[in-house]
């Protein structure tokens, strides 16, 4: 039994507020098997791997005082599903059924392991493996280490050998003390300043229009907000981003939320827009492999009162930096820090938007190749796609970034239909991709940043002064449809 860390609090206070959809933030992956094994090989590695990482057989519950802890059991069970494929039916019918099932099962935190797996058959023989957890046990970096540990383990299995063991890494409870250890509380102190800097300069809104969460919790009677998701997938979006992040010297990801930040502050006719990072981290050696919810939202304020769109993007990629630097925060001192700078300037500050690049391989900046021709650049264009989707957060604005396939990037939009409707999110993707390109095929850049985002996003025009409303269409977005759903974080 420890306290529970920074991150698995804030994790713990946004379940809270999705309630009664305690389902919300179940997250899984799985993985095609070697055709060799048993069903029971499988099950038997699945509870290696629950063995061995604690955050996986981890519980939470109040203290007396109110402090949220965490208790590790030594032993126990966990729930498994073993299917075999019927006629005409794939593996991956049978996955994508069991994904519905546990997009919409809900975990019961006070109950250990926070864990269910998967293996689907193919006559005897396992043809992929999968398994759910709650975002509270872990984050998108440790699934993605459980997954590859997966195979590997189950072939040394299958073969008699002795895997080599995974690398030392941190458990939940001793990330619980180091938080509170001299270094730890040092940390979190400096992180409470960086709030108040960022909730100092932050603009209270970036969509005025709509009501703010900041307000207080929401009527229990009323419906919650609808939303509304949509792809693009984009061929000129990496090409733009190779040719960018090279000539200002920043990564691909400023270049991108540089682009998100200069529509929507232009929009809203703000001189700076505040969204929220997704930090993982992990910087420390012992967390790189860990297994638990280490990821926490910080926040960040980019300056748009740049001459240029570079000076921007520059000024986004120093922010980024200094704030992922502040990524373990106390969640709750922050919200705290949040409510009294609202009364402060006698407004709520609403913080609702975040920014999330989550793609598996980042380019590296010292790439030497041949950048791709601006006539290139721009024919890509004409390869785009936008499509709705049924990825959806909890805030007004999610804007994420994940890998495609190779040479491409797909770009994923998800707002509250009262700022903004369907027809805006299409044209804010499509928006994203123009500037990029614009930017990319200009080398002069001698166009006023605000000039290119309302050429860029040309709807703006329409929508600047009057802000659409709630209650929106969201087609072929219902949470029912369980074709394909994803929540990244």
């Amino acid at each position: 039994m420890a306290p529970a860390t920074c991150a698995q609090r804030h994790m713990w206070n946004l379940i809270q507020r999705q309630l009664p959809d305690a389902a919300f933030y179940n997250e899984g992956l799985w993985t095609d098997l070697p055709a060799r094994g048993t069903p029971q090989d499988v099950l038997d590695t699945f509870a290696e791997l629950v063995g061995h990482y604690e955050s996986l057989r981890t519980a939470f519950a109040r203290a007396p005082d109110g402090s949220l802890t965490q208790h590790v059991l030594r032993t126990g069970h966990f729930e498994a599903e073993i299917h075999t494929t019927g006629p005409g039916e794939s593996p991956q019918d049978a996955l994508r059924a069991w994904q519905c099932r546990m997009r919409h099962t809900a975990f019961d935190l006070a109950t250990a392991p926070l864990f269910r797996a998967m293996v689907v058959l193919t006559g005897n023989t396992p043809a992929l493996a999968a398994f759910c957890v709650s975002h509270i046990a872990a984050d998108l970096m440790s699934m993605r280490h459980l997954i590859g540990e997966l195979p590997r383990l189950l072939d040394a299995r299958t073969t008699g050998r002795h895997p080599a063991p995974p690398p030392a890494a941190r458990q939940p409870v001793e990330q619980a003390h180091y938080e509170r250890s001299r270094k730890g509380r040092a940390l979190l102190a400096r992180s409470h300043d960086y709030w108040r800097r960022q909730l100092a300069s932050a603009p209270p809104s970036l969509f005025p229009a709509r009501r703010s969460r900041a307000t207080g919790p929401p009527d229990p009677g009323r419906a919650g907000p609808e939303h509304y998701s949509a792809a693009m997938n984009s061929q000129a979006v990496p090409l733009a981003l190779t040719i960018l992040s090279r000539r200002w010297r920043v990564s691909g990801s400023a270049v991108l939320l540089t682009a998100v930040a200069l529509l929507l502050g232009n929009r809203a006719h703000l001189p700076a827009c505040t969204l929220r990072l997704l930090t993982a981290n992990r910087s420390e050696p012992e967390l790189r492999t860990a297994v638990a919810n280490l990821h926490q939202e910080v926040p960040v304020t980019v300056p748009l009162r740049g001459e240029h769109v570079a000076d921007i993007a520059r000024g986004a990629f120093a922010a980024c930096t200094t704030a992922y630097a502040h990524g373990l925060f106390d969640p709750d001192r922050a919200e705290e820090l949040t409510r009294a700078a609202g009364r402060e300037r006698g407004t709520p500050i609403d913080l609702s938007y975040c920014f999330n690049d989550i793609r598996n391989a980042h380019e590296r900046r010292a790439d030497t190749s041949t950048p791709p021709p601006a006539h290139a650049v721009r024919a890509a264009t004409t390869a785009t796609t936008i499509e709705p989707c049924d990825f959806e957060e909890a805030e007004t604005f999610f804007f994420v970034v994940v890998s495609y396939r190779p040479g491409w990037l797909r770009l994923v939009a998800d707002a509250d239909t009262a700022a903004l409707a369907p027809d805006e999110v299409h044209s804010f993707l499509r928006g994203v991709e123009r500037l990029l390109v614009e930017l990319a095929c200009e080398p002069a850049e001698s166009t006023p940043p605000a000039e290119l985002a309302t050429r860029a996003w040309p709807e703006l025009r329409h929508s600047r002064m009057a802000m659409p409303q709630a209650g929106g269409a969201a087609t072929g977005t219902a949470r029912g449809d369980c074709h394909g759903h994803t929540t990244w974080q």
